[in-house]
């Protein structure tokens, strides 16, 4: 079941769906949480339903400007069609505004059978003609960013090897591409409520709980550059602010290594005391952003530590990449092809 939080998606509705229609294999219900919507969306997507081949369902809401957000849309539409899901149910949201893949359910079938994991992120890129609407100076600052979270995830993979999710893997945690089981989904509560980031806060507390997660990189959604978006802290308001200047930091996910470093530490501690005696909380450790200016230095010592890494360990998987170039989150060709990753959310 699909659970897809829509506001004043008329434009996009009906793509959303055909792409959707267009699975191998389909979902068995579409839900559509309108909220607070005053365009045609809700009339369009109706005018589609006979010809889909599952069924759809809307649900029209009008939140209180209080409360009113993309993350509280998402939270209720998941939770929604979770009350009707069979308890080895996969709950899948995507957003109104993207089109998965043609294969998007089955590789994300795939991923559950072939790893042991309750939760699988799939990766958000640029439909192709949006892609050449940005400024090369901001493709190729996405991709020094990234390549740089490449090497701390390796160095991760290190440090704390995570079978269930081998290298290649992607970075994202976006709600446009989540599927988790519903025993995982109910016993975390639900999507964290958060107004805005509860695709990261859900990844968060799935992690704290001990979820495993697979970031599968064959698992995609396309979507659009709009500048206007629905969600506050979005990647369209990222977007609209980086065309005027750039952020001066780079995206807050990617620490330097030294916090990294101790992050791992701190987590294989919390997870050794759950099998002793030993009441630890899980490390959330404050946020310590890179400045742009200073990325390459960051990147250069980052990999100095995984190649030290790479020495101490005797035996190592023969996938890893020793290049830079190479240490991408996606095969090497990509990083030129019109396949680029979106911003991320943060502001």
């Amino acid at each position: 079941m699909v659970a897809i939080p829509v506001c004043n998606e008329q434009e996009h509705i009906i793509p959303c769906l055909l792409a959707l229609a267009a699975q191998k294999h389909l979902p068995h219900r579409v839900v559509l949480w309108i909220n607070n919507t005053t365009d045609e969306t809700d009339n369009r997507a109706h005018s589609l339903a006979h010809r889909l081949p599952f069924k759809l369902e809307t649900v029209t809401v009008s939140y209180p400007p209080s409360i009113a957000s993309a993350g509280q849309a998402r939270r209720d539409a998941m939770a929604y069609v979770a009350k009707t899901a069979s308890s080895d149910a996969i709950l899948l949201t995507t957003d109104a505004d993207s089109e998965v893949a043609g294969d998007w359910i089955d590789s994300i079938l795939k991923a559950f059978i072939q790893y042991p994991v309750e939760a699988v992120f799939g990766r958000v890129l640029l439909l192709p003609e949006e892609y050449r609407k940005i400024p090369p100076h901001l493709h190729e600052d996405e991709k020094l960013e990234r390549a740089y979270g490449a090497i701390l995830d390796q160095i991760g993979l290190l440090a704390n090897p995570e079978p269930h999710d081998p290298w290649p893997r992607h970075l994202e945690h976006s709600g446009a591409s989540i599927a988790v089981t519903r025993e995982a989904w109910n016993r975390v509560g639900g999507i964290p409520g958060v107004p805005s980031g509860e695709d990261r806060a859900f990844a968060k507390v799935l992690r704290q709980n001990g979820m495993a997660i697979r970031h599968a990189p064959q698992v995609k959604v396309y979507v659009s550059a709009r500048l206007q978006g629905r969600a506050r802290g979005g990647m369209a308001e990222t977007l609209a602010r980086r065309l005027i200047a750039q952020d001066e930091f780079i995206d807050d996910a990617f620490e330097p290594v030294s916090r990294r470093l101790l992050r791992l530490r701190r987590e294989r501690t919390y997870w050794q005391s759950q099998s002793s005696c030993l009441d630890i909380s899980y490390p959330d450790l404050p946020v310590v952003c890179i400045r742009r200016n200073d990325l390459q230095q960051h990147h250069e010592r980052a990999l100095r530590v995984l190649k030290r890494l790479r020495q101490l360990k005797q035996r190592l998987p023969k996938k890893f990449p020793i290049e830079t170039a190479g240490q991408y989150d996606i095969p090497f060709p990509a990083l030129t092809a019109p396949e680029s990753s979106v911003f991320h959310d943060r502001p």
